[in-house]
């Protein structure tokens, strides 16, 4: 079904770079037509003009370029996605090779042709949003000014003005962090973040499942507003910060609103994630060499009716061990599995292997049920894996 009025993407620079200007003409044509006409994609050829450093770019980058690798270490990354594009009947040969480029940074992810119009409009609009948010935060003059008074806080609004790439994340100390984000149909959204404290001592994490694309972009805000005025003690508390942001959500809830969060705070010194999470979040936590269990959910998502109800409790602590792994995994993911339990599953027949194969299961559970190749799931679905360092020391 062709819109009459395509969505304008046009705010995004996009370049094709391939190896002469005849496949970036064959690429920008499959592009075009992987479109449908149900939003406007205008492209750019790097044969036609150098690519500078530019913010806001998206480059697709033919996967059978020569020095495929050399290419990609030469681009610029900071406020720029880069997508390998491939012939499905090219992909089987080149699997493996692709998925390193991937693992390793140089890529955001990886497009097969024939192209779904769905997931090719997800993946640019997504990072349009991020551009959006970056350029508000940019309006405000005295954001700087509040988040460098701040000391020892979360980094959590810094990340969020930056807005660099949209599903990669900075190396994090003692951590390995695998993710996967698949837009869905469904009104809403997922929200996934990690960051550290200035002083480096303190890793927060957020996950937050919206029922609304009003609501999930006030979740975004109120984070904001809640970072730049917790204290440094305050800021250590999940409990305050937890409470802090449903002062502030509550205002701007519809009848029919919810938000599921999850909030924790891993302190370098010892590694105890002590966290809330409310609503339909799933969590779970492997010990070295041991399979996962749920970790507990302390209330019920934030609603308006809460208006007047009491305040959350006391959160969890968790003791962290090298060799551990922390998964989060939004509703999304956790109906495609078909309930916590089966999440569960597929997360301990995963154990001995890399966090990607578990989440890559967890994708196929979601695609399997596809009709066409341009479905979408019925809503946000996202995955989170953090591999603890064989190295970090505890101090107990």
């Amino acid at each position: 079904m062709t819109q009459s009025h395509p969505v304008n993407l046009s705010s995004i620079n996009v370049t094709v770079l391939a190896g002469d200007r005849r496949v970036e003409e064959s690429w920008a044509q499959r592009l075009q037509a992987g479109s449908k006409g149900w939003f406007d994609l205008r492209l750019s050829l790097a044969s036609d003009q150098k690519i500078p450093g530019t913010y806001g770019q998206v480059v697709f980058v033919d996967s059978l370029i020569p020095d495929l690798q050399k290419v990609l270490s030469g681009l610029e990354r900071k406020g720029r996605a880069v997508f390998l594009l491939v012939s499905e009947n090219a992909l089987d040969g080149n699997l493996s090779g692709l998925a390193s480029i991937v693992s390793a940074g140089q890529a955001d992810d990886v497009l097969v042709y024939p192209f779904r119009a769905l997931e090719l409009f997800g993946r640019l609009r997504h990072y349009q949003q991020l551009l959006m948010w970056d350029e508000v935060q940019k309006l405000n003059a005295s954001f700087s000014d509040l988040l460098g008074q701040l000391k020892d806080d979360i980094d959590l609004a810094g990340r969020l003005q930056k807005a660099k790439a949209p599903v990669r994340f900075p190396d994090v100390k003692g951590f390995k962090a695998a993710s996967r984000y698949l837009a869905g149909l469904r009104s809403g959204g997922d929200y996934f973040d990690l960051a550290e404290s200035a002083s480096g001592n303190q890793l927060s994490v957020v996950l937050s499942d919206s029922s609304s694309y009003g609501l999930s972009s006030a979740v975004l805000s109120v984070l904001m507003r809640v970072a730049m005025k917790l204290s440094a003690e305050e800021v250590r508390s999940c409990e305050e910060t937890v409470r802090r942001i449903r002062e502030e959500i509550l205002a701007t809830l519809h009848e029919r609103d919810r938000l599921s969060l999850f909030y924790g705070v891993i302190s370098r010194k010892d590694y105890v994630l002590r966290y809330l999470n409310l609503g339909s979040a799933a969590a779970f936590y492997a010990p070295p060499g041991k399979d996962f269990s749920v970790l507990p959910v302390q209330g019920e998502p934030i609603t308006r009716k809460m208006l007047s109800g009491p305040a959350y409790g006391t959160g969890r602590e968790l003791a962290l061990e090298p060799e551990g792994r922390l998964a989060l995994i939004s509703d999304g993911f956790v109906e495609a599995a078909q309930g916590t339990e089966k999440a569960l599953q597929i997360l301990n027949e995963h154990r001995k292997r890399e966090a990607a194969d578990a989440i890559n299961e967890l994708v196929f559970r979601v695609k399997s049920k596809f009709a066409s190749v341009d479905d979408m799931p019925a809503q946000d679905c996202t995955a989170v894996i953090l591999d603890i360092d064989a190295r970090v020391l505890r101090q107990v």
